[in-house]
């Protein structure tokens, strides 16, 4: 994906643009767009620019989406359209047959930006492949050159057959025209007395029992049967996407010692005698080849010497090699075949181990950051000591390419030299990049982690009463810090709680340390009062109730301080045990709020059938609510039905003055949201001087 999307905007009506600008926003990518709203500022915007999306809002449009395909056409862009329309869902067709990407109603300003992000990302995907293919082209066009001009006999057998051959080969063998080679058995070069040993030679090819490539001196035959003896050399190459075998006739003047002795150093670094980079990718392409047999995952590492200029510019170049050849050798003291070892490039390195789990990485990476750390260098007249940063994947046969799975490796690597360097990191995909299953599972792992080592942190943000003080008020977030220190909060993380079963013990942490808190509280401003964000996943489990009663009881707390707090997606999906807890909270004097009011489909049936104190209305009502008519009309409907039942009404995500003022004359009853104040990690609102 782009860092940044360029979108061109074909609208007459610039606030609807800055709607789907903010949501691409908030949806963390960055954009720069522009508007026009003519055929000649279209055609002018197209010549000087290319654009990643173009996003065409119809309403009050003078063009059509046929005058843009047109002006498209006429530049030569092929930049993807998504259109914004009045028209009926039947009026379409003809949009996507002319190749919209797509075609959305013209309010839908957040799935306007989702498209938008998504089409922009497909877009500079088939970039990069229309430039991959080209280079591709070029690279067999000139690989064709080269084969085509070789003094080495090369043949291409697939299946069993020839299906190229270049002219040296041709001519050790005899035949005249290349036609005459295509599709030719190659046992039929083979003479009669030698061709189970080139069947087994073939075997210990396909089985990889020597490596990628095989070799064997053997008899053979011209095609007129003339016999002679030559050396044939298996490797495996490809041919338009297909792989197939490369075969090769080694010289007769070869020296088999000189050829070993070359075949190894083009397989190795001069500096370190590692493997290189060219090999070991080769080697990873295995590796997941093989894991898809053994059903077992391999490891792949990335690794890179700390603050290595600075330590070259203080020991000098010679000195710098010597100490790359040291860490190769501690590379292979570490991780010892079969597991591979390689230099990258400069001061990195790399390192695949195969049937192997994180624990063991894990453990071998930590043996190996203590012995570099704790060890000093001696390089002939010049010493120094360093440390390691480490990057670690652990992938199976359905990971990506070898160059991607490197990137991530690397991408781990950069966050531990960004930690400071003397330390390893595990990728973790980001959130696009996963699964829903994978993602959730990341999210239990890293909840559990916090929960034993104490990273869970609360935050307080007031309410407050718009009629005039009369208790304090706070809403109880919860917040995860990892390992880096970055503070996620539960809008990130509680989702996938829910759907892998910890969210209860988030909730009991929250009860637990909130409450504690909470006494604390009541020891200076007796009416406090907490409202405690619960899960979903609380709603099914019963304990909840013994967890809030225990701790109150402990800490004598009055229930009346204590608010519970569910969404009214969880309750609406769990009404019979949420009202079991209405009513357990009604008889110890707590009470109930239903958070995200109002997005249902009949709400305000909901309060006919749950003894809830307070309804928190959905943040959506809140956006624009200055302009929003509708919105204002939704909020005043909610409002009076709840004040007719005897409830009160909190408005959250209040962030602008002109929202408090309409909220007033809505006659909401309370209000939180960073206008106010955001949320803090301790209870010290001022309610009185606000």
């Amino acid at each position: 994906m782009t860092d940044t999307i360029r979108t061109l905007f074909v609208t007459a009506n610039p606030n609807r643009a800055e709607q789907i600008i903010s949501a691409i926003r908030t949806r963390g990518s960055a954009v720069r767009p522009e508007q026009v709203d003519n055929a000649e500022s279209l055609a002018g915007a197209l010549e000087a620019t290319r654009y990643d999306v173009i996003v065409l809002i119809e309403p009050g449009l003078a063009l059509s989406r046929e005058e843009l395909d047109a002006a498209l056409q006429a530049s030569g862009r092929r930049t993807p359209v998504i259109v914004l329309t009045e028209r009926a869902e039947g009026d379409r067709l003809a949009d996507y047959e002319a190749g919209t990407h797509a075609v959305i109603h013209h309010e839908l300003f957040d799935l306007a930006s989702v498209l938008a992000i998504r089409a922009a990302g497909q877009y500079h995907l088939r970039q990069q492949v229309s430039q991959l293919e080209n280079a591709l082209q070029e690279s067999e066009r000139r690989n064709q050159l080269l084969m085509d001009n070789s003094r080495d006999a090369i043949a291409y057998v697939h299946e069993g057959m020839h299906i190229y051959a270049n002219a040296s080969w041709r001519e050790r063998f005899g035949i005249e025209q290349p036609d005459e080679v295509d599709g030719l058995p190659l046992m039929d070069l083979i003479a009669p007395e030698s061709r189970d040993e080139m069947k087994a030679l073939l075997r210990r090819y396909q089985s990889g029992e020597e490596g990628e490539s095989a070799r064997q001196r053997i008899q053979l035959r011209s095609i007129d049967g003339t016999p002679f003896e030559a050396e044939l050399h298996l490797s495996p190459t490809s041919v338009e996407g297909e792989a197939c075998t490369q075969v090769q006739l080694a010289s007769d003047q070869e020296d088999p010692e000189l050829a070993e002795r070359l075949d190894y150093l083009s397989q190795r670094d001069v500096v370190t005698g590692l493997y290189n980079r060219q090999h070991f990718v080769t080697t990873v392409e295995n590796a997941r080849a093989q894991a898809g047999q053994s059903g077992k995952p391999f490891g792949l590492l990335t690794l890179a010497i700390d603050g290595f200029t600075e330590i070259r510019s203080s020991i000098g170049m010679s000195a710098a090699d010597l100490l790359l050849g040291e860490i190769g050798k501690l590379l292979d003291g570490h991780f010892p075949a079969p597991a591979v070892t390689a230099r990258l490039e400069g001061e990195h390195f790399a390192v695949l181990v195969a049937d192997t789990r994180r624990n063991e990485i894990e453990e071998a990476v930590q043996g190996l950051l203590q012995a570099a750390t704790g060890r000093v260098f001696e390089l002939n007249d010049a010493s120094t000591n360093c440390t390691l940063s480490v990057g670690a994947v652990i992938a199976d046969e359905t990971a990506p390419g070898t160059e991607e799975l490197l990137g991530q490796a690397d991408r781990a690597l950069k966050e531990a030299t960004e930690a400071g360097g003397g330390t390893h990191r595990f990728f973790r995909p980001a959130e696009g990049e996963m699964t829903q299953a994978q993602a959730d599972q990341q999210w239990k792992e890293r909840i559990q982690e916090a929960l034993q080592e104490n990273r869970l942190e609360l935050m307080f943000q007031p309410i407050v009463n718009l009629h005039g003080h009369d208790r304090p008020r706070y809403t109880v977030f919860v917040r995860l810090r990892d390992t880096e220190g970055h503070l996620h909060s539960a809008n990130a993380f509680l989702p996938g709680a829910e759907r892998t079963g910890v969210a209860p013990l988030v909730d009991r942490w929250v009860i637990r340390h909130a409450l504690k808190q909470l006494a604390e509280q009541i020891a200076i401003q007796p009416q406090t009062q907490f409202f405690l964000k619960l899960s979903a996943g609380s709603l099914a489990d019963t304990r909840v109730l013994t967890w809030l009663q225990e701790d109150m009881q402990t800490l004598n707390i009055p229930a009346d301080n204590v608010v519970v707090e569910f969404k009214e997606a969880s309750i609406v999906t769990n009404l019979k045990p949420t009202m079991q807890i209405a009513r357990a909270l009604r008889e110890m004097n707590g009470h109930l709020c239903i958070s995200d009011f109002g997005n249902g489909l009949n709400p305000l049936q909901l309060l006919q059938h749950l003894d809830a104190d307070h309804i928190k209305l959905d943040p959506s009502f809140v956006q624009g609510l200055d302009k929003n008519e509708e919105n204002q009309e939704l909020i005043r409907e909610h409002t009076e039905a709840a004040h007719g039942q005897g409830k009160q009404v909190i408005v959250p995500h209040v962030e602008e003055a002109g929202v408090l003022a309409v909220l007033y004359g809505l006659d909401a009853n309370l209000v939180q949201g960073y206008f106010i104040q955001s949320p803090m990690p301790s209870a010290t609102f001022d309610f009185e001087a606000n």
